[in-house]
């Protein structure tokens, strides 16, 4: 599965970047030891930040300029925010990019994560919880928004997983994901996203 994956990646043509301020998330595949299932890791943001409190995402955050690349800069946050040993993932591949409604370029990365860990959140993230990817492809568990643009109609899927809603751009980033890599079909439209910075 992680050479299929590894291959949809690479066939991506990435798109030329903007001059927006820029930002890089990781997507970490984990397989449970349990069951031997592969699952995604998503974070619950701090309801004491001033902006995204209490929000789903995925372990990411803005570039500085000590970063080297923006796949660096999701290493050294999610280093920062839960914990990550920098030694402990293998890179995949790479997403073009989504633009949020702060016109901030989020590139998001994949990741394999290579053995298990401990995760502990800092003071930005109240909570690291795995979804199963066979919960994200199970079309009952997608709900959809839909707004208009240009007499267009978008839908943004989201999910509910033990309590916590997965919506707004990290769902977008998930279901690119899932659409790529694990032909999901999910019904959205990003290239009209990647223009668009009100939903």
């Amino acid at each position: 599965m992680l050479d299929s994956i590894k291959q949809k990646l690479e066939q991506i043509n990435l798109i030329d970047k903007t001059k927006n301020k820029k930002a890089g998330v990781l997507i970490i595949l984990l397989e449970d030891e349990r069951d031997g299932e592969y699952k995604l890791l998503f974070t619950k943001r701090s309801s004491n930040l001033s902006t995204h409190s209490g929000e789903v995402s995925f372990p990411g955050g803005m570039w500085e300029e000590n970063d080297s690349s923006l796949y660096d800069t999701a290493l050294r946050e999610s280093n920062e925010e839960i914990n990550l040993d920098l030694n402990n993932i293998e890179k995949l591949g790479r997403l073009n990019f989504l633009l949020s409604r702060h016109k901030i370029e989020v590139h998001p990365f994949v990741g394999i994560l290579c053995n298990p860990q401990e995760f502990k959140g800092n003071y930005e993230i109240d909570e690291i919880f795995n979804v199963p990817i066979s919960f994200l492809l199970d079309k009952s568990n997608i709900s959809y928004k839909e707004f208009k643009r240009s007499n267009l109609k978008v839908y943004i899927p989201s999910w509910v997983y033990n309590g916590n809603r997965i919506w707004g751009l990290t769902a977008m980033i998930a279901a690119d994901f899932l659409n790529i890599c694990f032909d999901a079909s999910i019904k959205t439209n990003f290239d009209l996203i990647r223009t668009y910075d009100e939903y």
